[in-house]
């Protein structure tokens, strides 16, 4: 017999797990606007400390603020560094250590400055304030200077002085004031996601004094965007003597797009070189060698989106010579980062539904996975240790730190730990089944919470974007599977054929035939699900994607019965409508079987409208009208053709969002109708009562 003591501190036991799994409620929406939002990790020079961003959202006021943090590798409590409301984001070390330069919009600024903070207290103190903004600080190794881009008017940007900089607020101002709205072009890129791209503005490079302010145009004969997207990539030497800068060698129209390597002395010459002018496509993503000898990138063939895998490559600088590193390997590997001695390089690719930390020789042989659990990303590498973000399903993103020495990984912040203790989230695992051709296909499960396997379930079969990208074990403060899951649905995301992280022949295997394979992958989940479960409710199955996923809806929509619902967000789903597109025409005159002008019968059998006749399903078609990736047209027009079918259908427009839905009260309201779409036809109840905010806060 148990003695009395045992049996008292058994009961105590059982009523404390009971008491704290009670205490835990289901996640909402709005939980997903509570979460800290951390950024990449800056690593000090001596790689000893992290610094980076944490970004915060009010969903009352319906904006966001970042700050500044410092946390030491060693351990100990992260150290906030900067208080300002503000977004305070980019920081930058010193070559001493001592100061951190970063970008922010404060008070009275009309643009983006650049601010330094001492790392022992004080005040951030604004360097330079510019008409268009600053971005990307890095400082030059010997600590008297910082490289920023900015953009200009190039027409009238002269050589930045005082006079050139007045000039260029005033267009801006009139521009911007103008009652004539119109936008012209010739170009075949003309917008870019969310904005227009007819303004005929100027990326350029500058060398600042980082006690006066003063500063140098570095690229003063750049007459367009380093690359339409806004990024600039760029590296500097380590003797502060050259800038590798990634930038779209090809003037307007833009018949194509191909980013290339240049070479910009830090002296002010002006002189450019343009290293990989041999390769049509994009090489991006530069980083010199610690030995200055050489730099090595991101290397593309193909000059449009088509699921290939971007390689590493070096580019030998007293030579010439560019030659692959990781050609052998079928992993896709977009950037690195040097070990302390220069002999390794540690970078993070997709592979089979994680996307681990890997390791490998500086000559690109010996690749090995050091951690694997879930997805990590912004890997930094010093002489203490390789600090990274990761994240799980069941996680939003903190700062682990990796031993190279033993592979032991230590977590070195929780910003998100006591919120997510709050949260009934339920179980995740992967799975495999055989898909189209019979190959294995990788899909991952997310239980309700609460799930009980003597109760019926519907299920959620949730289709993912890109085309080519994968499905991670991995947070999302969008497409959130325990949101999904919440109001008592089991839910799955399949990694289709065309997905990334299962090799190239995978992800390039939808070319021409964008719906074939991946419904196959999609209806046969589903079968093997509902064999495998026999507590799924068969009769109440939905469907819903974003992007390609949304293609894939109403891929759905044309294909099959079987779902009760759809929700087909931003989805392409007419391919005429989706040449006015901002990029993607490039490549869709390559991968969609024909064009209008060239095999029109072609692109048509992989149109999604092409099969209206079979469109019966009931559909919430969702769309930014600011999306400029997947023009609004396309659901509008699917809504009409609906419409006229008699097909149930629900149309929700956001006139502010872009091809996603980025801000709070807009997010939650999206949420909202696409649970209470579901509600209405697979049963179950909305986490969240429909919400109403108040127009009044600021």
């Amino acid at each position: 017999m148990k003695s009395p003591r045992l049996l008292a501190f058994t009961l105590t036991l059982v009523l404390a797990v009971a008491t704290g799994a009670a205490d835990k409620r289901p996640i909402t929406p709005q939980d997903l606007w509570r979460m800290k939002r951390l950024g990449a990790p800056a690593l000090s020079p001596d790689g000893t400390r992290a610094a980076f961003a944490v970004q915060e959202w009010s969903i009352e006021k319906n904006k966001s603020t970042s700050s500044l943090w410092v946390v030491d590798l060693a351990g100990g409590e992260p150290r906030r560094l900067t208080t300002a409301a503000a977004s305070d984001t980019a920081p930058a070390w010193s070559p001493d250590g001592t100061r951190l330069a970063f970008v922010s919009k404060r008070g009275d600024d009309e643009a983006v400055g650049l601010y330094l903070i001492r790392l022992d207290g004080g005040e951030a103190r604004k360097v330079l304030e510019l008409p268009y903004g600053v971005a990307n600080p890095k400082w030059l190794p010997d600590g008297k200077a910082i490289v920023v881009a900015t953009t200009v008017i190039p027409e009238i940007a002269g050589a930045l002085g005082q006079d050139d900089l007045a000039a260029m607020k005033k267009e801006i101002k009139r521009r911007r004031e103008s009652k004539m709205t119109a936008k012209v072009t010739e170009n075949r890129q003309f917008r870019y996601f969310d904005h227009w791209l007819t303004d005929n503005l100027a990326s350029r490079l500058l060398r600042v004094n980082p006690e006066t302010g003063e500063f140098k145009d570095l690229t003063p004969k750049w007459d367009r965007l380093f690359q339409n997207d806004g990024e600039v990539n760029y590296d500097i030497s380590p003797d502060g003597r050259t800038i590798a800068l990634a930038a779209n060698a090809t003037p307007p129209p833009y018949a194509t797009l191909n980013v290339d390597l240049y070479l910009v002395p830090t002296d002010g010459s002006g002189a450019m070189k343009d290293v990989t002018a041999e390769n049509p496509a994009d090489d991006d993503q530069p980083k010199f060698t610690p030995d200055g000898k050489a730099l090595i990138y991101a290397h593309l063939k193909t000059p449009y989106y088509c699921g290939e895998f971007p390689k590493l490559w070096r580019h030998d600088l007293a030579s010439g010579a560019n030659t692959p590193l990781t050609e052998a390997l079928d992993y896709a590997i977009d950037a690195a980062e040097f070990s302390s001695d220069g002999k390794a390089l540690w970078t993070s690719a997709e592979d089979k539904g994680v996307v681990p930390l890997f390791k490998l020789n500086a000559d690109g042989t010996g690749l090995v996975a050091a951690y694997r659990e879930g997805t990590s990303t912004g890997v930094q590498a010093g002489a203490h240790g390789v600090v990274f973000l990761n994240d799980t399903t069941s996680r939003p993103n903190e700062l682990f730190v990796l031993d190279p020495a033993t592979n032991a990984v230590r977590q070195l912040t929780h910003f998100n730990d006591a919120l997510v203790a709050q949260l009934d989230l339920g179980k995740v695992e992967p799975y495999w089944f055989a898909g189209a051709n019979g190959e294995q296909i990788h899909g991952w499960l997310v239980f309700p919470p609460g799930y009980d396997s003597a109760k019926k379930y519907p299920l959620v079969q949730l289709m993912h974007g890109g085309p080519h990208t994968m499905n991670r074990d991995s947070w999302s403060y969008r497409w959130n599977t325990h949101v999904f899951a919440s109001p008592g649905y089991v839910v799955t995301w399949v990694n289709r054929h065309g997905s990334t992280g299962f090799g190239e022949k995978f992800s390039q295997s939808i070319l021409n035939q964008w719906g074939d394979m991946p419904f196959e992958d999609i209806m046969k989940s589903t079968d093997y699900l509902l064999q495998r479960m026999p507590n799924l409710d068969r009769d109440h199955l939905a469907a819903a994607g974003g992007s390609y996923g949304g293609y894939m809806a109403a891929w759905v929509e044309g294909h099959t019965d079987r779902f009760k619902c759809i929700i087909d967000h931003a989805g392409v789903n007419d391919f005429v409508t989706q040449y006015g597109a901002d990029v993607t025409n490039y490549g869709f005159t390559h991968v969609l079987g024909g064009t209008p002008w060239d095999n029109p019968d072609g692109m048509r059998r992989n149109d999604p409208m092409t099969y209206a006749k079979n469109f019966k399903t009931p559909m919430l078609i969702i769309h930014g009208e600011m999306d400029y990736r997947v023009p609004y047209v396309n659901g509008t027009a699917l809504y009409g053709v609906l419409q006229s079918m008699g097909v149930p259908s629900r149309l929700l427009v956001f006139p502010n969002e872009n091809h996603w839905v980025l801000t709070p009260q807009n997010a939650i309201y999206w949420h909202w109708e696409m649970q209470s779409w579901f509600a209405r036809y697979i049963g179950g109840k909305p986490s969240i009562e429909k919400p109403v905010f108040d127009a009044e806060a600021k």
